[in-house]
């Protein structure tokens, strides 16, 4: 059992949600919008380290199709949808807690 089993917590968003999410303790914050977001989030999809990728829901909705496409098929990193100073907005796709579902393999809230 000496396997280590740590993810990383990481947030690629706006100015303002990397600050709020740096006061509550994540030390992997990247604040990208636009292109320099979607290419950052390419990278991180393919670290072994990253579990968990916070992103703003624009610059998620704002992702390539195809980029969107393979962020659904993965179990893990999950990406989570926060909303950004502008409130929440109705996305389509996976809710969080059918996101957390899929990336552990069951129902937490059951």
């Amino acid at each position: 059992m000496g396997e280590n089993f740590s993810q990383k917590i990481v947030v690629v968003a706006d100015g303002a949600t990397c600050t709020g999410f740096r006061l509550a303790g994540v030390q992997e914050v990247f604040p990208r919008e636009g292109k320099e977001a979607e290419e950052k989030i390419t990278e991180l999809l393919s670290g072994p380290e990253t579990g968990i990728i916070i992103v703003n829901e624009r610059a998620l909705d704002a992702l390539d199709w195809r980029l969107k496409a393979r962020i659904e098929r993965l179990a893990k990193p999950v990406v989570i949808a926060v909303p950004d100073k502008n409130g929440a907005m109705e996305l389509k796709g996976d809710s969080l807690k059918n996101m957390v579902k899929k990336a552990l393999g069951f129902d937490l809230m059951a």
